[in-house]
């Protein structure tokens, strides 16, 4: 980077389990060290190696081939001043897997933060989250509850300190652990249908009220108002607005929306503080090149319990296989042959065809998936056939030899099954409105501002405040500078066209900020 003055970047990729996260670690850690050219870290490059362990405590989880598994990509680009040191760093994450709050496959555990919280917290927190041991909860998987060679205690200690690092208060702590045991509770509530004289009412009523009661107390919302987005929506009809009451399968799945909807919400608002923490570090626009780093999920392959989420995870490593494709095969062997080089040409698998399976337009899958989800009356059952019949003849495209909602890949790691049960729900990813109007009711700011403000337009707001905030005060200093130096002056005007402040350089200062782009992508 110093010697070519050229941004570079860095892809950890790799199948799950293969040492991608801990590679990630090991190179942030080498690419601080050199910028401190032996000292010991602080400033900003320890704030970059704490965000770390916050980050994996909210994003990573046991899954069947990996005890602490990245539920969640990641792209760290660490930013350098012109003398190699670092300035500053941005974090920008990708596809949190948020079905993974609600349930977890048979050898597999929701995320490491829940069970630190269980497993650390002093007598007084659990009072005060009114915490519950970790086999009563139903959106734990109890059979898996602990970790091998894991001390979860002490992990919990580790967490608060490297938040206490990044920036998080004491305040602030306590608030995000209010939010997460409020979501443990939602798996809890519990519902049985309504006795009534009409035998075609299938309404439902909440089985126990006081533990919606506990949930409202730590979110600070009105304990009727929560019973009743979790029982029940509304529908406008005629100009008109009308109640309906859920049934069963209606309202555990607005009670898991409602986990889902608050725990997505909170990775995004922990992402932009950590991104906060990073920035105000150093107030100076940065000016100096940067290194990359992703981290992304490796390739996947669950058995009987792929989803939507895998079909994601294994469709971004098919890219970057085509792009070590690319690169290492095609073009360099091209550039063998114009060069006169004798060379025999290696073979190796394209993929590319794969890749046009799941985007081309308007045939492929991905593309499929969005017209279904947008057509009145679809299910998952007319996805699979609509699947089934446009692509009964592509290669890499497959049907179960028996017959079951699901179909076959032909990935270049190897052929992956696919169950189509929620995907389009998945893909969907709907925010009920009546959820977020409950959150949005809560007497605490903390929870309003979890799902009443776009982070993106957060944090590109925080960048252009800094930068003005750093302009208008050298501006004002630079006007002090002068006043000083006209009162020793004979020659006022001369000495004021000397140090007059350029002014020409703030629109290309504006181009380069609002450059910055942090997309935000969502999954169930």
């Amino acid at each position: 980077m110093l010697k070519e003055k050229r941004n570079q970047c860095i892809v950890i990729s790799g199948e799950s389990g293969s040492g991608k996260t801990e590679s990630t670690n090991f190179l942030l850690h080498h690419l601080t060290a050199l910028s401190q050219k032996g000292a010991h870290g602080s400033g900003v490059e320890q704030t970059i190696l704490s965000a770390g362990p916050v980050l994996e405590a909210f994003g990573n989880a046991k899954t069947a081939h990996n005890n602490n598994s990245s539920r969640f990509g990641k792209f760290i680009q660490v930013n350098y001043r012109e003398n190699g040191m670092v300035q500053g760093a941005v974090v920008q994450k990708y596809l949190l897997e948020k079905s993974r709050i609600v349930s977890q496959g048979h050898y597999e555990r929701n995320y490491h933060v829940f069970y630190y919280v269980l497993s650390g917290a002093t007598d007084t927190e659990r009072d005060a989250l009114h915490l519950l041991p970790a086999d009563k909860y139903h959106y734990l998987n109890a059979k898996n509850l602990t970790l091998e060679n894991c001390d979860e205690k002490y992990e919990f200690s580790r967490l608060k300190q490297s938040m206490e690092m990044v920036g998080f208060s004491a305040e602030k702590q306590r608030r995000l652990f209010n939010v997460l045991s409020a979501v443990l509770l939602l798996g809890n509530v519990e519902f049985f249908p309504k006795k009534s004289t009409y035998h075609h009412d299938e309404s439902v009523q909440v089985r126990n009220p006081d533990v919606v009661g506990l949930i409202s107390e730590l979110l600070r919302v009105k304990q009727e108002t929560l019973m009743s987005a979790l029982t029940s929506k509304r529908v406008k009809a005629s100009g008109e607005t009308l109640i309906m009451q859920y049934k069963l399968p209606e309202a555990i799945a607005a009670r898991d929306a409602l986990a889902k909807c608050l725990y997505g919400a909170l990775f995004d608002w922990i992402v932009l503080q950590v991104n906060h923490a990073l920035l105000n570090k150093d107030q100076v626009l940065h000016t100096g090149h940067s290194i990359g780093v992703l981290d992304i999920f490796g390739f996947e392959d669950f058995g009987p319990q792929n989803s939507f989420e895998q079909l994601c995870i294994n469709y971004a490593n098919e890219h970057l296989q085509y792009y070590f494709n690319l690169h290492v095969f095609k073009y360099e062997q091209k550039e063998y042959k114009r060069e006169g080089i004798k060379w025999t040409d290696i073979e190796f698998l394209d993929n590319y065809g794969c890749l046009q399976l799941f985007e081309s337009k308007p045939s492929g899958l991905l593309c499929i998936l969005d017209d279904l989800c947008n057509f009145p009356g679809a299910t998952n059952e007319t996805l699979l056939q609509k699947f089934n019949s446009v692509h009964k003849d592509n290669v890499f495209y497959e049907k179960p030899q028996r017959k079951e909602n699901a179909f076959i890949i032909k990935h270049y790691a190897g052929k992956v099954k696919y169950q189509v049960a929620e995907m389009r729900e998945k893909n969907l990813d709907l925010m009920r409105q009546d959820i977020v109007s409950v959150l949005k009711n809560s007497s605490m700011a903390f929870v309003r501002e979890l799902v009443g403000a776009d982070p993106v337009a957060v944090f590109r707001w925080a960048i252009l405040r800094a930068f003005f905030r750093g302009y208008f005060a050298f501006r004002s200093a630079g006007i002090k500078h002068r006043k000083e130096r006209a009162d020793m002056s004979f020659n006022k005007l001369a000495t004021k066209t000397r140090y007059r402040a350029p002014n020409d350089s703030i629109v290309s200062h504006l181009v380069t900020v609002s450059s910055v782009n942090l997309t935000i992508n969502r999954i169930a």
